[in-house]
Order: structure tokens, then C-alpha cells, then sequence
């Protein structure tokens, strides 16, 4: 039997890390039977390595207005793609973590539109999904667009204007099962503790059927480059000067505020939310996520997440570390700056040297001809 295998995230559960995987062992994959396909589409900010982007990725006119005809396009030629390569291919494999999100508003009608292409080419669709705890969700999807997307509000802004829907997993998942059958939906925890392996990889692999062995090579190692508490709310206020939203400038910011940022969360170890407003996020997704456990996992009784709570305060502006970091990102911004000047100084002289070496002759000939 012939399988499309479709890895929709979520958001912030290494989904990167296992597209950048999967696209650098290609080759490798291949010898296994799986092929992890390049598509010719492109979209802004999104790496080729995001091959499932063209099943419902959003595309923008000149006037900003969405194309729907060219998306229809994309999906249409892509999957003519799917169907040829599965003439010489039992198993294909699309990643896009923007599925999850996206399936239910977006493009509402995907798995039924999946659904007749399984049909029309004899194939079977299994989805591959990766949940993270609700409450852990927010932080670091926040924090994600304020480091990368120069986002400046705050969080508490950001969280009161979130559609909540995408984290009830229970009831997206059911209304996907609805469609495709829930025998054909893999439900996996993102929580290191619990990946077969103890890495994501191994994980990933194992769903497939594979096993992590040492033909396979990481080149993008998963690093938490997080910032937290002070050091984020640094960047988010840096984020409305105009100037930052230039790639390079932003870039150095972050690395600045990385230099020191696990030792401000050392220092002031800190939550986003309050344990009372965590404790009341687990509390409005507990059901769902117990049936998730129960109904995809197979763990009758069982919970869906480890939920302990640390007893760590709710993270405040006024807070008194504030100050010592903002020290530190003006010490941290200096040394970086110096040794730029640093590196561009020995390469001054290097050229100065060749300048030397090219030009001395040359004076000495000109010198011998001044004087025959």
C-alpha cells in the first residue's frame, strides 16, 4: 500500500528542526523507501525544506489581497507531483506545521479535497501530529513572533486576541477524523522525556517505521535560543524602532540579548502566566486532552501532558533585575561591536600586506626604468 505521509505540526514543536532533518537525509530516506520531495513553489520567509506548504499555503497579490486562483493552482500542480512520484515511490512525506493551524479556516475543505486525491491514486493518508502543553504554547509562540516578527505588543495583548480553538486538539482532531478516519491520525507528545530516542528524530523516524542510525547525519542542532522575561520585553520594546525590522539589525539584537539571557532567567526565573492562570488553562482543555490520550492513544486513563506546575512568580516589568539587564545588553552590544572592529581591522591589514607584496615590485621596476 501506497502512503502519504503529512506531518502538520503543531507550531513550536520542532517542526523546523524535522523539515531541515528530512531534507538534508533525503538521499538517505530514499534508500529506505521514503522520499522527501522538493516542490518548485515558493513563499515568503518559507524554507523549500516546508514541503507540504502548497496543500493550503496563503498567497497575497501586489495589492495584498489573497489568491485564491493561485492557490488553487499550487495545490493542484503539487499534488499532480504527489501522483507522479508515487509511480516510482510507496512512501512520500510532506511536512508544514501551518496545517494544524490553518486547516479549519483556511482552506476548511482540505482533508475532503486529501481525501479524493487518496482515492484518485490508490493511496493512503496518514497524519503525523506533535501537541504541546496548552499553557506552554503561548510563551513560546510569543515569544517567537516578537524575536523574529518585530511584533510589539504585549503579552497579555497577545494572549486576549488569540483564537483559542487550534489548542482544543480533541475537537480538531475528531472533526479531521471525521474525514480521513481517526486509524489514520499519529498523535505524539512533544516532551523530551517521552520521544523514542530522547530526541525528536529518533521520534519522527519511529512513526515511520524507521530507525535513528548513524547514516543519518543533524546539521541543525534543536537549541532553546528563547529569550526570556527581561531580555524579551528588552526586544520587544527595541522592536518599534524602524530601523530594526532590518534582518541584519535584528539579528544582531537577538544574538546580544542571547549572550546573557539564561542568566537573567537564572537570576529571576520567571513565568509568563501566574500558577492560578496556568492551573486554569490545563483546567479548560483537561477533557479534551484526556480523550486525545484515550481515543489516539490508546492510554485508557491516562493524561494527556505532564502537568506539574512549577511554582515560579508571574513574570513583571517593574521587577528589580530589570535594570542589571538592560547593563548587560549595553556590555553584551559593546563586545560584539569590538569585535567586528576587530575582525575588520586584521582584514584591513591583510590587504595592506598584499598591497605590499603586489606593489613593491612594481615601484622597484618603475624606479629602474626612471633611471635607464
Amino acid at each position: 500500500m501506497k502512503i502519504l505521509w503529512i506531518h502538520i505540526g503543531m507550531a513550536k514543536t520542532a517542526s523546523s528542526a524535522i523539515q531541515a532533518f528530512c531534507y538534508e537525509n533525503a538521499n538517505i530516506l530514499e534508500s529506505h523507501g521514503y522520499c522527501y520531495p522538493v516542490f518548485p513553489f515558493r513563499y515568503p520567509g518559507i524554507a523549500k525544506a516546508h514541503n507540504g506548504r502548497f496543500l493550503l499555503g496563503v498567497i497575497k497579490d501586489g495589492n495584498g489581497k489573497r489568491d485564491l486562483e493561485q492557490e488553487q493552482q499550487n495545490f493542484k500542480d503539487g499534488m499532480q507531483m504527489v501522483h507522479k512520484l508515487f509511480l516510482t515511490h510507496d512512501n512520500i512525506i510532506l511536512s508544514d506545521e501551518s496545517i494544524w493551524r490553518g486547516m479549519d479556516c483556511e482552506k476548511p475543505d482540505l482533508w475532503e479535497l486529501m481525501a479524493k486525491e487518496a482515492q484518485k491514486g490508490n493511496f493512503q493518508i496518514r497524519v503525523i501530529v506533535y501537541f504541546r502543553r496548552q499553557d506552554k504554547f503561548f510563551p513560546s509562540n510569543w515569544n517567537q513572533i516578537v524575536k523574529k516578527d518585530g511584533v510589539t505588543e504585549t503579552f497579555e495583548h497577545y494572549f486576549g486576541r488569540v483564537d483559542l480553538f487550534f489548542l482544543n486538539y480533541y475537537e480538531k482532531l475528531e472533526r479531521m477524523a471525521s474525514i480521513i478516519g481517526k486509524e489514520h491520525i499519529i498523535v505524539r507528545r512533544f516532551e523530551p522525556d517521552k520521544f523514542i530516542g530522547g530526541n525528536i528524530y529518533h521520534d519522527f523516524l519511529s512513526v515511520l517505521g524507521l530507525s535513528f542510525t548513524a547514516e543519518y547525519h543533524i546539521t541543525q542542532e534543536i537549541r532553546n535560543y528563547g529569550l526570556y522575561g527581561n531580555t524579551h520585553e528588552i526586544k520587544r520594546a527595541l522592536n518599534f524602532l524602524p530601523k530594526l525590522k532590518e534582518k541584519s539589525v535584528r539579528l544582531f539584537i537577538v544574538n546580544c540579548l542571547w549572550e546573557f539571557s539564561d542568566i537573567s532567567q537564572k537570576e529571576y526565573p520567571n513565568e509568563m502566566f501566574s500558577k492560578k492562570e496556568i492551573l486554569q488553562i490545563l483546567e479548560t482543555y483537561s477533557s479534551g486532552n484526556q480523550k486525545v490520550a484515550q481515543e489516539y492513544l490508546h492510554e485508557p486513563g491516562a493524561k494527556l501532558f505532564d502537568n506539574t506546575v512549577n511554582d515560579l512568580p508571574k513574570w513583571q516589568k517593574d521587577n528589580p533585575y530589570m535594570a542589571d539587564d538592560i547593563i548587560r545588553f549595553i556590555g553584551s552590544t559593546r563586545n560584539y561591536l569590538y569585535q567586528e572592529m576587530q575582525e575588520l581591522k586584521k582584514e584591513c591589514d591583510e590587504l595592506n600586506n598584499w598591497g605590499k607584496l603586489i606593489f613593491h615590485p612594481l615601484r622597484t621596476v618603475l624606479r629602474r626604468l626612471r633611471m635607464g
